[in-house]
C-alpha cells in the first residue's frame, strides 16, 4: 500500500500531513500507523488537508477510529480542509467533534 501522508509527534500532539487522497491505497496504512500511538499520551490529533482533495470511507474510518480510541478526550484537528472534503465529514455525521482551521 501506498504511504503518501507524514506522520509527526510534538509532545501531546501528533501531525498527519495528507496528501491528495485519504483512501483505500492509503487509509489501512495509516490507521495502522496511528494505533501505535493508542494510550500513549496523545491529546491532539492534526490532519494538515492542504493538499487532500479526495477523503473516501476508508478516510472516514481513520478518523471515526482515532475520535474513538486513540487517546480519551482527543481533539481532532482538520487544517485547510477544502469544501467537498467537509460535504463528506457532514454526511458522515463526524463534523460536529472536528475542528476546522483555515491558514
Amino acid at each position: 500500500m501506498e504511504k503518501n501522508y507524514e506522520v509527526r509527534r510534538d509532545g501531546t500532539v501528533l501531525t498527519v500531513v495528507l496528501d491528495e487522497e485519504l483512501a483505500v491505497d492509503n487509509a489501512p496504512t495509516l490507521l495502522e500507523e496511528l494505533t501505535l500511538y493508542k494510550d500513549k499520551g496523545v491529546e491532539k490529533l492534526v490532519f494538515d488537508a492542504t493538499k487532500l482533495t479526495y477523503l473516501s470511507s476508508s478516510g472516514v474510518r481513520v478518523i471515526f477510529y482515532c475520535k474513538k480510541y486513540l487517546s480519551d478526550n482527543l481533539e481532532i484537528v482538520f487544517v485547510n480542509c477544502n469544501k467537498e472534503v467537509l460535504d463528506v465529514l457532514d454526511l458522515v455525521g463526524i463534523r460536529p467533534h472536528i475542528t476546522f482551521v483555515q491558514q
